[in-house]
């Protein structure tokens, strides 16, 4: 048996379908593929796949990955190709590799979110007033209830670039792990809450990375 680690991307209208739609696709894509995959055992079946740290629902994400496993070695190009000539265009595996270190080993991800306003230097000026105060208190939204949290600490250290007249890039390092992660979205919510502006935006997962700030192979 081989275990596989493959790397994907999800991108435009795929962005907005559920982490279970994912795995129906990807199943789909496998069972398709050809691809010696193994199943787990039991009464109910299925092809073995595991992710790193799901995607929340409108967030792209340009590398993410999940393992698989094999019966069978296979070339890694061959695998990629065969999963891409049955997935949807808005995912799109970009390699495959032996996987180096667990998911549990996540605990970071790098993030941009894109903005579009019609003034982008006035928001650039609001989005760094908001980032230089003492506290930034949002309304955190979990299974034990709402809570009113302080997300300054996360934040703090966030770069912000205008791209255009009608475009800015904020880039910023969140904790991204089984323990517990920080939605890069609070930072929106504080800046409808704080400054009431809501500009249409764009979250881009960049990649994930260990504690070591590595990223994840």
């Amino acid at each position: 048996m081989k275990n596989v680690r493959i790397w994907f991307e999800k991108k435009g209208a795929a962005r907005y379908i559920s982490h279970l739609d994912l795995t129906r696709c990807m199943s789909r894509a496998l069972k398709l593929s050809g691809l010696p995959v193994w199943y787990t055992e039991g009464f109910n079946p299925r092809i073995y796949m595991t992710y790193a740290m799901p995607l929340s629902l409108g967030v792209q994400g340009d590398r993410e990955c999940m393992d698989i496993r094999l019966l069978e070695d296979r070339d890694f190009s061959e695998i990629v190709s065969a999963l891409n000539e049955r997935l949807p265009v808005d995912i799109r595996i970009l390699s495959a590799a032996e996987p180096v270190k667990k998911f549990e080993e996540i605990a970071y991800a790098d993030y941009e979110v894109l903005l579009e306003t019609e003034q982008a230097e006035k928001l650039k000026r609001l989005l760094r007033d908001l980032l230089s105060k003492e506290q930034i208190l949002v309304m955190k939204h979990g299974k034990k209830g709402d809570k009113e949290i302080d997300i300054k600490p996360y934040f703090a250290g966030a770069d912000i670039r205008k791209i255009d007249d009608t475009c800015l890039c904020i880039s910023f390092r969140l904790p991204c792990s089984v323990s517990g992660s920080v939605n890069p979205s609070l930072l929106l919510d504080a800046l409808q809450r704080e400054e009431g502006e809501e500009p249409n935006a764009k979250i881009v997962r960049k990649r994930l990375l260990t504690g070591d700030f590595s990223e994840i192979q």
